[in-house]
Formats: C-alpha cells, sequence, structure tokens
C-alpha cells in the first residue's frame, strides 16, 4: 500500500511523504495522521465513508480498520507516532471530517505546520534535531488534544473490537500459511461461529474473504517489485494452486496475474518518459508552509474557471421555478407581501381543507360553513397571490376522525364547496387545485377512493392537478399539445399534462401502489436529513449548516437548467416557517429546509431562494457553479461552490454520485470572467454569504443560544446575519475582467448595473 519515499527517525516518530495505493483492510498499528499534499484519499474507517481532499489533513487512531482508495500517485504527508511497552498509549482522537482551510482552520494551521516542520528536521538533520523532533512530536499530540478532543466510548465502541484486531492482526502476519476459520479460532480462544459473526459484524467481510483479500494484496505487491514466477507468487502467498490464484485475481482486478504484471511494467516505462514523479517533495511542502530558504512552489491552485464572454450574445433562456408557499402558523399580510415581492412566489398552498370547514349534523342534514377557510382565501388573494388548494388522503382522515363515515357525504361537501368557490371568488378558475390520493404508508401504499371521486366535481377547471410517484407514460411536456389537459405532478415536483381520463385511469395502476409501499420518499428525504446531520452534530460545521442548504438549493437550481430542464416546469414547495412541504416529511427536515425561524429570523435559505428568484431572464452563460444573465445592459451573476455530493444524493443517481466522490477539490472555486462588450458606467454590487461571514459574526453567539428572543432581538439578528454588500462604481470601456473566490459552502452573488451619463 504505501509506495516509501523517504523516512526519518525511528525512535518516537515516523515521517514519510508517501503514495498511498488501495488496499481493502489496513489495520491502524499505531496513531497516525495524513496530509494529503496532492490528489486525494478516499478511506472507509469503521463503516464511515471519508473523502480526504487535496490539503485535508486526517487523523487515524491507533486499532481503526480502514479501507483506501487512493488517486494515482497521490503525495500524503504520514505521521507515525510511535509507542513501546514503557509508554502510556495515546488517547483516540475525535474527528469525522478532515481538518482543511475550512473545518476548525486554527487547528488545522498549527498541525499542518508541524507536521511540515518535522518532516523537514527529518530529512535535513542538525544539531539537536532529536529534541526538536521530540519537541514536534508532542506539541502535535498537545494540538490534537486542544482542537480535537478524545472520543468517547460511543465513539470507539464503533471501532473494531480487540479480538477482531487480534485475529487481523494474526491474518496479517500469517496470510501465506494454510488457515483455516477452526485453526484461527482455536488460537484466539473462541467459537468459531461466534468469531465469524463477530469478525463480519465489525469489517462487513467474512474471515475467508479477508484472508484472500489480504493474499492478494501482497501478490500484487510481488508482482509488481519481482520478477518471480507467477506460480512462485501463489504459493508464497497462501494460495495452493496458480489455478486459484488466476480465478481469484482476476474476479478482484479484472486481469490475469500475466495481464496485471504487463500492464504495470508498460506505465512503468511511460511514467519514466514522461518524469511523473519528478516534483521535488519540499516543492509539495512550500505550497503549504512558508520554508524559508528551501524551493518554493505556486500556493494551492483552487479549481478554476475562466471564460471570455461576448455580453451581446445570449445561450438560452432562464425560467423561474413556481415555487408553492407552504406555512405552518398563521398567515400574515407583511410575511406574504415580502414573499412575493422578494421571492417572486404567487402561489400559497392550502392544505388540511377539511380542518378549516365547520361541519354539523342539523335535523338529521350536513351543514357546512366556510369561515375560516374563506379567511384564508381571502387573505391570499388580497396580497395579489393565488391558492394552491391541496386536497389529500389526510383529508378523508380528518373526515372520518370527526365522526362522518358516509363517503357520499364527502362527496356532497366538495360539491358545496366548488360551488361557494365559484360563487365567492371570481378568481377561483385560475387556482391550483392538486389532488394526492395515494396513501403514502410506512411499507404499503393504498388508494383514497373517495378523494378519487371528488376530482370529477372540478371538472372543467383548467388548473386540475393530479399526483403520481412518477409521471405516466403518456404525460407530455408542458409545452406540447394535449386535449382535455389536466396536469400531473410527480415526486419531484415536476409538471405534466395528460388528459383527464388518462389520468383518473393511471390511478388504478397498481404499479403506482408498489412504487409507494418502497416507500422511496421516506427513504430519500431521511437520506437527505442524515446528511444534513453530519453537519448539524458537528461541534464545529454545525455554524454552517444552514449555508450548506442554501448552497446546495442553489446549485441544484443551476443543474437543472445544464440538464436542460424547464424550471418553470417545477412546482416545489417552500417551507415559510417549518411547515412540512410534504405529509410524509420528517419535522426535523422541514425545519432545517425553512426560510425563516418560528421567532421570525431570516435564514440562509431565505438568500438563496431571493438570489435565483433576482437573476434575469437572458443566458449569456452557465457551467456547473456559475451562471451569467442580463436584461439589456444590466448583468446579474451568481456563482456557488458546486456542492456535488449532496446534489447526487438527493437525485438518487448512484453512478455519477461515484464520478463526483472520486473528484477531489480546492477548498475554493476562482472565477475569472473577461467580460467583452461592456461600455459605459456600472455600479458593481457583490453579495457574499461564505463561512468567514459567519465566523464573523460573533455578536450573534449569546444570541443563538436564547430560546426565546425579543422583537428588538430578531431585528438585530437579521441586521447582522445576512450577506455582506460591497458597492463600487466603475467606468469601462469594452472590456473589463472580474475576478473572485467561491469558498466550500459559498455563495457569490453579483449585479453590473447600468448608470445613465447625463451630459
Amino acid at each position: 500500500m504505501l509506495n516509501k519515499k523517504k523516512y526519518g527517525s525511528d525512535q518516537i516518530v515516523l515521517a514519510a511523504i508517501e503514495t498511498i495505493e488501495e488496499v481493502d483492510f489496513l489495520l491502524m498499528t499505531e496513531l497516525t495522521a495524513w496530509f494529503v499534499l496532492s490528489g486525494y484519499l478516499e478511506i472507509m474507517r469503521n463503516g464511515s465513508d471519508i473523502l480526504i481532499r487535496t490539503g485535508d489533513i486526517f487523523v487515524l487512531n491507533k486499532g481503526d480498520i480502514v479501507r483506501v482508495i487512493g488517486s494515482e500517485e497521490n503525495a500524503t504527508l504520514t505521521v507515525k507516532f510511535l509507542t513501546n511497552e514503557y509508554q502510556e498509549e495515546y488517547p483516540s482522537f475525535k474527528l469525522n471530517i478532515p481538518l482543511s482551510m475550512v473545518y476548525k482552520k486554527d487547528g488545522y494551521e498549527l498541525v499542518k505546520n508541524g507536521m511540515a516542520y518535522l518532516y523537514i528536521e527529518m530529512i535535513y538533520p542538525g544539531e539537536g534535531s532529536d529534541y526538536i523532533i521530540e519537541g514536534y512530536s508532542k506539541r502535535l499530540i498537545g494540538l490534537l488534544h486542544r482542537y480535537l478532543g478524545s472520543a468517547d466510548e460511543k465513539e470507539q465502541s464503533h471501532a473494531a473490537s480487540d479480538k477482531v484486531k487480534e485475529i487481523v492482526s494474526y491474518i496479517n502476519i500469517n496470510y501465506a500459511e494454510k488457515l483455516s476459520l477452526d485453526e484461527i479460532a482455536e488460537k484466539s480462544y473462541s467459537s468459531k461461529y461466534y468469531l465469524a459473526h463477530s469478525f463480519k459484524k465489525h469489517l462487513g467481510i467474512s474471515i475467508g474473504n479477508y484472508i484472500k483479500e489480504v493474499r492478494l494484496f501482497h501478490s500484487l505487491r510481488m508482482l509488481e517489485s519481482t520478477n518471480d514466477k507467477i506460480v512462485m507468487i501463489a504459493l508464497a502467498n497462501g494460495f495452493p494452486n496458480v489455478r486459484s490464484f488466476n480465478e481469484a485475481f482476476k474476479m478482484r482486478y479484472h486481469l490475469t496475474p500475466a495481464e496485471f504484471r504487463e500492464d504495470r511494467q508498460k506505465e512503468k516505462i511511460q511514467n519514466r518518459v514522461e518524469g511523473v514523479l519528478s516534483q521535488d517533495v519540499l516543492a509539495l511542502l512550500s505550497a503549504y508552509v512558508p520554508l524559508g530558504d528551501l524551493p518554493a512552489a505556486s500556493p494551492i491552485a483552487p479549481d478554476r474557471i475562466e471564460v471570455q464572454l461576448d455580453l451581446h450574445k445570449t445561450i438560452g433562456r432562464y425560467s423561474k421555478v413556481n415555487h408553492v408557499l407552504k406555512v405552518k402558523g398563521e398567515l400574515r399580510d407583511d410575511r406574504l407581501l415580502e414573499v412575493r415581492g422578494r421571492l417572486g412566489v404567487k402561489w400559497v398552498a392550502v392544505t388540511r381543507i377539511f380542518k378549516k370547514l365547520d361541519l354539523q349534523m342539523k335535523e338529521g342534514n350536513l351543514v357546512c360553513s366556510f369561515r375560516e377557510l374563506d379567511r384564508m382565501l381571502q387573505q391570499i388573494v388580497s396580497v395579489g397571490m393565488l391558492p394552491y388548494l391541496q386536497f389529500q388522503t389526510i383529508d378523508f382522515d380528518d373526515w372520518e376522525e370527526r365522526g362522518f363515515h358516509n363517503k357520499g357525504w364527502f362527496q356532497t361537501v366538495v360539491t358545496e364547496l366548488n360551488l361557494h368557490l365559484q360563487q365567492n371568488y371570481l378568481t377561483s378558475q385560475e387556482w391550483m387545485y392538486e389532488f394526492r390520493c395515494f396513501y403514502e404508508l410506512q411499507n404499503s401504499g393504498e388508494l383514497c377512493l373517495p378523494l378519487v371521486n371528488a376530482i370529477s366535481t372540478f371538472k372543467g377547471y383548467k388548473n386540475i392537478v393530479i399526483h403520481f410517484p412518477m409521471p405516466p407514460e403518456d404525460a407530455v411536456s408542458l409545452d406540447m399539445v394535449c386535449h382535455n389537459t389536466i396536469y400531473c405532478i410527480d415526486d419531484w415536483t415536476r409538471m405534466r399534462k395528460i388528459s383527464l381520463e388518462a389520468a383518473l385511469d393511471h390511478l388504478f395502476d397498481e404499479a403506482y401502489i408498489r412504487v409507494i409501499g418502497q416507500n422511496t420518499n421516506m427513504k430519500d428525504q431521511n437520506r437527505i436529513l442524515d446528511q444534513m446531520l453530519v453537519y448539524e452534530q458537528d461541534d464545529y460545521l454545525h455554524a454552517y449548516s444552514d449555508l450548506a442548504q442554501a448552497n446546495a438549493s442553489i446549485w441544484q437550481y443551476i443543474n437543472l437548467i445544464n440538464h436542460n430542464e424547464i424550471a418553470g416546469h417545477y412546482f416545489p414547495p417552500l417551507s415559510l416557517d417549518s411547515a412540512k412541504l410534504f405529509e410524509y416529511f420528517p419535522d426535523e427536515l422541514a425545519s432545517k429546509l425553512s426560510l425563516f425561524t418560528p421567532d421570525g429570523r431570516y435564514k440562509d435559505n431565505w438568500y438563496a431562494t431571493e438570489f435565483v428568484n433576482r437573476l434575469f431572464d437572458e443566458i449569456v452563460f452557465k457551467n456547473d457553479s456559475c451562471i451569467v444573465t442580463k436584461q439589456q445592459e444590466n448583468y446579474r451573476i451568481l456563482s456557488v461552490y458546486p456542492e456535488e455530493e449532496l446534489h447526487l444524493i438527493i437525485n438518487q443517481n448512484n453512478e455519477q454520485f461515484e464520478l463526483a466522490w472520486h473528484k477531489a477539490r480546492s477548498p475554493y472555486v476562482f472565477v475569472k470572467l473577461e467580460l467583452t462588450n461592456l461600455e459605459g458606467s456600472y455600479r458593481l454590487i457583490k453579495q457574499r454569504l461564505t463561512p468567514e461571514q459567519i465566523d464573523q459574526r460573533l455578536d450573534l453567539a449569546d444570541l443563538r443560544k436564547c430560546k426565546k428572543l425579543s422583537l428588538e432581538d430578531i431585528t438585530y439578528w437579521n441586521a447582522i446575519n445576512r450577506p455582506s454588500r460591497s458597492v463600487d462604481q466603475l467606468k469601462i470601456k469594452g472590456h473589463h475582467t472580474l475576478e473572485f473566490e467561491v469558498p466550500i459552502f459559498g455563495i457569490v452573488m453579483i449585479d453590473l448595473e447600468k448608470i445613465n451619463d447625463y451630459c
């Protein structure tokens, strides 16, 4: 696994710059720190996947068992802290996310410098080096104590047990011998059945397969480094014969041993020709720490977007999504006006409709009052917005919970509601009427027939919408012609057209029940929540959790455009105040995705939605993290750090996710836009939301701890907790270069606003 370049002292600590290659299982025998100078490492440690990017530092505790995938010819500074039988063991440290320029950056700077100077002292020893090396070693342990803290018992329980570590160590030493489960169980004084179960539970692989992996690993090293015959390599590594070795090797590496050796020999010749390993290791280090008179190298280059744009040319049009606002608490006119004006939202969801009806039995007749529902509808209409009525299976549940079990009466109430709307609201024909007729239950699905029958009551309305978990095959795009049309909406909130008759037929298709029974929606939401809790549960990253979600939401919109999707065909819900986006939504996830806290504080999601809404209709440029739009001679540019991982988790594209996961990135994206055909006076308005700003909001630290804030406190919070803003005035004659950096989680919005020059 370790292709060593140079080691120093072997007394207290070992340091080396290495190429760390792929290995399936590695037992860490010492506390080890990895500092990736170039390339990346992907590891699975005690069941968790972790990506260590260029510039990151990660700490592995003694006893950790890891799988490793390294990028080709990565350069990694490895520091191992050694112990002997007379020395107290180092503690296990708490680190689930690599130290970086963004994560725990104060500690990162100190640990990074300590590792680099320790290595330099080892390869250039001088008078007193032993004492200096010992000092650096102890300092690094102290820094890990200070900035990471010791892992608690719960975290350490995820690591492999002492018995499993003992077995791994025994196999690693004796892999060339004939090994059996019975023999290993006897050596470890354990039942072979208990042993097999415990080993598989901790490592996710059987003892037999682990033995085979270790043998293949050592065989592969011999194929690379020796000219021994393949039969000798097979026997030397515990394989009974060449045939079993060939079969196991080809299954694992997709090549025979002979083919593998031939390919590696060709690669070595090519690498010598191209000088792949010619870069001085000190030049690698000097990109991260000042090394005095040692060879210098350019600093870490962030990912770059460099493009020249002719601002007179456009490549397409930008359409805005049709957000549907969901509100948990009371509607407020001022808030609705703000959402309409700043976010461009025109639809307001009206849910739990039957809860808002006053239903009473009088002399054997059912009497309906629509007073509470009217109050809400009138408020929505009065601020210039439109109701989006959602009839759901939960409405029928509410009906039955109130003691009304007559399904015919349910239809009667819906009919009366329809007549009431027609008679009292001139704009009711323009509203949306969505029907979600499927019960989405845990591990099952069911169709609510009374709700299906209620759809025909609104026949003739132009905005009937029926929900399907996935679009029916005969549904067409909104820009296509469809007769007797209504709309259907899928689980990803994309609208399509379909005839009413076809839609009603499809509701009885068992295929949709089967899809719902798989609980795909619930699993997706729980997966998103788990991903967000990675930030929430971390002592440091929790401060950035809102920003990370805001960044991902913008990235989704940009990605829609890049895949030639029309954003206007989507009607995603937008939570104002922790309202559930869908009935199956976890409350915790709804809270994290909302625009406001319950007491009225703006969240970063609000600003992200506002930025997206403010983009102009004409697109000048777009890629995976930046979009440039124009309106006449005014320009708006929106750029985010591209969060592929989160986006692809949401979209369940496992193949693309694997590719994105293996793509190491700098913690910054550098954007350089060469703008041409630009003439006149402009105001340059730059707004930024970044981790650095969050770090600077120290005045809010005490407010964050308060469970209840006064109106004055909330006003103060909203005044500070907003994007930074800078304004410059430019005189441009034909050409202007715009340069800026976007840090991880970061969002940058830039306006180039034309100023009229009057003589």
